[in-house]
């Protein structure tokens, strides 16, 4: 959750407990003997603006524990690949939050990607044992399970460098069309347009392909059923440069379907920058390499505001850090202010955070308590997770009482699922989006160091509803995040629109904004909508040198 800072806490751990012993209860919540913190108004820690005080409250959170940690990330840097392998195994094995939630199988994980580590350590093959461990991560569909090195020895482009000239996107109907195609490229040549079925690859149906497709080298991993398999769809038409196809293309008029022979060429990754629609312009999120890279080519502002036509207040939130809380605070105030008909609030490139943030934000819009989560941590004394905190979104007294919409994606991850959270459980605002958020709640800490200095990540804590149950994070049927109450259609009309560069989830999301002012009501949607499971809220990394995302958790 406040993973963030609790890389910090691991990091310094001798002085966290000189500060912890001078720590003293502050406004922002009642330290009790059940749990290090309890937040009963988890917005008064970032109205009160001191950010030295708010520390020091989460270094109090970690009382129960804190006997317990020893502030030392493991360090297998020196061991062989396979002997690091097989400890980083065991030590995610005893403190992984989740084993029984999502049905992990660790012997089975191990007995399966071992003998290519084996293989990659025997060969001195650098890009087979990076892909080996991604494999290895990507088996298990939590998106804060992560390894990341600074280099990939090339394995990543000689995977994926090559495109073949056009993407497709399975629509609700089931359907797998063409959304984009390269200009100048083989497919281009090839007589292929929008609105092309795709109706196999290699002489296979074309689902049955998406369903083998590899996403290891997706940059924000996929928690749930839908995510994974947009990013399948995504990485269907990518594969090694040179590479052969045999693409079954039905045309729109019913002609009979041909066949079309092409070869993966060289293209900067321009087909996967052309399908992460969720902003409808070209996003490379791919090249980007880590969610923290990715959030520098949306912006270099955690929180972004403008007024769009007709006075409806655009924010959107990046991440959620101590210095998000003022200027979001300002900018609905701002919208409370020129008596602004709705809110929309654009979460879809959260990477999380500060779980107390995001309950801090929607305090803004709840017109109840909301209680947001116990935050528990494995503590390696007893074995066992313990409780840390307990945090409650409290309406503010000032609060935005209009219309609110709630823009999400799967890359919405971590505490950035964790406002959305709130309005599903609160019943206030809409949830508008094309998919729903990553899945990936949990509470994140830093795994060990594997040779030759690669990075892991993984959630050694969950978020707990009030009656003690895992929240948002997906299960084993991979089911999880927070579900759209308004699911955009995603048809060949919407695509076509967002290819041409309009943001249709936002036009979407305005449209509901107006209709509840015409109506005169601010209640959510009434089109139906999936029930989030129970999971948790994660945050994200942020590994050493390198950045991942922050975890919220």
């Amino acid at each position: 959750m406040h993973l963030r800072r609790l890389r910090a806490i691991l990091a310094g751990l001798p002085v966290l407990v000189l500060l912890l012993a001078l720590v003293s209860p502050v406004s922002a919540g009642l330290y009790t003997d059940s749990c290090g913190m309890v937040w009963t108004d988890a917005s008064l820690p970032f109205e009160r603006d001191n950010e030295t005080a708010y520390n020091e409250e989460l270094m109090a959170s970690y009382a129960p524990i804190m006997a317990n940690l020893t502030g030392e990330v493991p360090d297998f840097i020196n061991m062989s690949w396979s002997d690091a392998f097989r400890e980083m195994c065991t030590y995610m094995e005893e403190r992984y939050a989740f084993t029984e939630w999502r049905g992990v199988d660790w012997d089975l994980l191990y007995a399966t990607y071992a003998p290519g580590i084996a293989d990659a350590e025997k060969n001195h093959d650098n890009a087979a044992y990076y892909r080996t461990l991604r494999e290895f991560a990507y088996a298990i569909p939590d998106g804060h399970v992560i390894i990341l090195s600074p280099d990939d020895s090339g394995a990543k482009y000689a995977d994926i460098g090559g495109g073949y000239g056009f993407s497709a996107a399975r629509l609700d109907t089931g359907r797998v069309i063409v959304t984009y195609i390269a200009e100048g490229s083989g497919a281009e040549k090839a007589g292929i347009r929008f609105g092309d079925e795709v109706v196999s690859w290699d002489g296979r149906p074309v689902g049955e392909a998406i369903n083998a497709t590899s996403i290891i080298w997706s940059p924000v991993k996929p928690s749930t059923a839908e995510g994974i398999l947009l990013q399948k769809q995504r990485f269907l038409t990518r594969a090694p440069v040179g590479t052969p196809a045999i693409v079954g293309i039905a045309s729109p008029e019913g002609s009979v379907p041909r066949t079309v022979n092409l070869i993966a060429a060289e293209d900067g990754y321009e087909t996967l920058a052309r399908t992460s629609i969720f902003l409808g312009r070209p996003v490379n999120d791919v090249e980007a390499g880590t969610m923290g890279n990715l959030k520098v080519i949306i912006s270099n502002d955690t929180v972004t505001c403008r007024t769009l036509p007709g006075g409806i207040v655009y924010i959107a939130v990046y991440e959620e850090a101590y210095d998000v809380y003022q200027p979001f605070k300002a900018a609905v105030k701002d919208a409370i202010a020129k008596d602004a008909p709705g809110i929309v609030i654009d979460l879809r490139f959260n990477r999380g955070g500060d779980d107390n943030l995001a309950a801090a934000l929607a305090a803004w819009f709840v017109d109840r308590p909301v209680f947001y989560e116990y935050g528990t941590m494995y503590d390696p004394g007893t074995g066992e997770p313990a409780v840390l905190w307990e945090s409650w979104s409290e309406p503010r007294p000032d609060r935005y009482e209009g219309p609110v919409a709630v823009l999400v994606s799967p890359y919405t991850i971590s505490s950035g699922e964790g406002l959305p959270k709130v309005f599903a459980e609160s019943g206030r605002g809409a949830i508008v989006s094309w998919y729903g958020t990553n899945g990936a709640f949990g509470i994140e800490s830093l795994g060990p160091v594997l040779p030759p200095g690669i990075m892991t990540a993984f959630p050694a804590g969950a978020s707990l509803d009030e009656n003690g149950r895992i929240q948002v994070d997906s299960n084993a049927s991979m089911v999880g995040g927070v579900a759209p109450t308004v699911r955009v259609p995603l048809d060949e009309e919407t695509l076509a629109r967002a290819m041409a560069g309009e943001d249709v989830q936002l036009t979407y999301a305005v449209e509901w904004i107006e209709a509840q002012v015409e109506n005169g009501t601010a209640e959510p949607s009434s089109i139906p909508t999936q029930k989030a499971a129970p999971g948790w809220v994660v945050p994200l990394v942020v590994i050493v040198g390198l950045v991942v995302w922050f975890g919220r958790r």
